[in-house]
């Protein structure tokens, strides 16, 4: 075998640097994309991890409200029974209040995913007083009544007004006998 000449030997150490450095640029390129990939998914496992995270404390926040709701349940009734109860307390509260049904008109149930509700449309005239006493006597939370709708005005006489308000009253569905 001959020799190499000098110029032959530079031109033979330049190529392998090219190589050389070639070869380490393409490996750099394949760590760089490799580390862009666990980056992606490094990002990706935080964000679940702070949305289970946010989760957990919203379920720690609202477990009072689950204990509530399981200790206090929805009452069991037939559509019938639901609205009986509602007409009843309505006409019992306005009476106990002083207030005087002017006109009331009894809607359809409504089925929710937990339960159903009825609702009574009603027009009801009196003292501002006696309003105030009839809404907080309505809407205690354990009878799982709730006002929709409301609009209030002044009536003819002076310290009288007009309320009108849809009352909604939710229960769970039993079967009617």
């Amino acid at each position: 075998m001959r020799k190499l000449a000098s110029s032959e030997k530079t031109l033979f150490f330049i190529l392998c640097g090219a190589l050389f450095l070639a070869f380490n640029l393409f490996g750099l390129r394949i760590l760089s994309g490799i580390q862009a990939k666990l980056q992606s998914k490094i990002n990706s496992l935080s964000i679940q991890l702070a949305e289970s995270h946010s989760l957990l404390l919203m379920a720690e926040k609202i477990q009072p409200a689950i204990t509530w709701v399981h200790d206090h349940p929805l009452p069991r009734w037939s559509n019938d029974q639901a609205s009986a109860q509602l007409l009843k307390c309505e006409r019992e509260e306005a009476e106990k209040a002083g207030l005087k049904i002017i006109e009331e008109n009894l809607l359809p149930p409504h089925d929710f995913p937990y339960g159903s509700s009825v609702s009574v449309q009603t027009k009801i005239s009196g003292s501002f007083d006696g309003l105030v006493k009839f809404l907080f006597a309505l809407q205690t939370p354990t009878a799982w009544r709730a006002i929709d709708k409301f609009m209030i005005k002044s009536d003819s006489e002076p310290t009288k007004v007009i309320i009108d308000l849809e009352i909604k009253q939710f229960f769970q569905a039993t079967s009617s006998p």
